[in-house]
C-alpha cells in the first residue's frame, strides 16, 4: 500500500495578484494534519516550486487550511450524526433530544466555519487591493510591505533615492526643496502644492515600510502620514486603482 505525505501549502489568505499568504502543512493523503510554518508566497511556477518570504505564523490561514478541508467532512459527519439521532424511535423527549441536539448543533458549527473559510477568512477588500496595487509600484510584488521581512531595508533605501531624485526634479522647476530631501520625504509628500504621482506612491510605501519597524509614538505618526498620503492618492484616481 502506498501512502501519500508530505508537505504541501493550504489556507490561502490576503490573495492579490500572484501574491498570498499560505500555510504549509504535513499531509498525509493531502489531509492537512500539522501546520510547519506560514510563507508569503510571491509567486508560484508550474513545476510546484514557489518563490517566497517566511511569514509570522498566520491563525487565519491555519484556520482556513483545516476548516476548508475538515470542514465539508465535519458537516457530513455531522449530517449523518443527525439522521441517526432522528431514525431511532424514542418516546422520552430528552432522550431524543441528547440524540438531536448535539449533531444539530455540530451541524451548524461545521457549516458556519466552512463557509467562514472559504468565504470570509483572509478575503482582501477592495480598498487593500488598490493598497497592495500602490505598493506594487514600488517593490514589484502585490504585498503589504510590512510582510517583506529584511527585505524592506533594501526597499527603503530605493524609495528614499526616487524621492530624493523626484524632488531634485522638481527643484529644478522652481519647487522649493528642505536641505535634505531624503530626511525630510514626510514634508515634501505631505505638502499641499504637491502632486508628483511618483513621489506621493514613493512616500506612501515608505510609510508602511518605516512604520512596520518603528515604536510608538514614532509608529502612530507614520500610520497618520500614510494615511494622509492615501486619501491623496485615491484624489488623483490613477488607472491603477481601477484595474484591480
Amino acid at each position: 500500500m502506498v501512502v501519500v505525505y508530505g508537505t504541501r501549502f493550504y489556507g490561502k489568505v490576503a490573495a492579490c495578484g500572484s501574491s498570498f499568504i499560505a500555510t504549509r502543512f504535513f499531509h498525509i493523503y493531502y489531509l492537512p494534519l500539522i501546520p510547519v510554518g506560514s510563507h508569503l508566497v510571491i509567486e508560484e511556477n508550474g513545476d510546484g516550486s514557489y518563490r517566497g518570504l517566511p511569514h509570522p505564523f498566520s491563525l487565519k490561514s491555519m484556520f482556513a487550511g483545516y476548516m476548508r478541508v475538515w470542514g465539508p467532512f465535519a458537516t457530513v459527519g455531522a449530517l449523518i450524526a443527525l439522521g441517526a439521532g432522528f431514525s431511532e424511535p424514542s418516546e422520552d423527549m430528552v432522550d431524543l433530544a441528547l440524540g438531536v441536539v448535539p449533531p444539530a448543533f455540530g451541524l451548524l458549527l461545521a457549516l458556519a466555519a466552512t463557509v467562514l473559510a472559504w468565504a470570509v477568512i483572509g478575503r482582501l477588500s477592495q480598498e487593500d487591493k488598490q493598497k497592495r496595487a500602490v505598493w506594487a509600484l514600488h517593490t514589484g510584488i502585490f504585498a503589504d510591505p510590512a510582510d517583506l521581512g529584511d527585505a524592506r531595508f533594501s526597499i527603503r533605501e530605493a524609495l528614499l533615492g526616487t524621492i530624493a531624485e523626484r524632488a531634485h526634479g522638481l527643484g529644478a522647476q522652481g519647487y522649493r526643496l528642505p536641505p535634505d530631501p531624503r530626511a525630510a520625504w514626510a514634508q515634501i509628500a505631505l505638502d499641499p502644492s504637491q502632486s508628483d504621482e511618483g513621489i506621493l506612491t514613493a512616500a506612501y510605501t515608505l510609510a508602511r515600510v518605516e512604520g512596520s519597524a518603528a515604536a510608538e509614538p514614532a509608529k502612530s505618526e507614520l500610520a497618520r502620514v500614510e494615511g494622509s498620503l492615501w486619501q491623496r492618492i485615491r484624489a488623483l484616481n490613477p488607472p491603477y486603482l481601477q484595474g484591480v
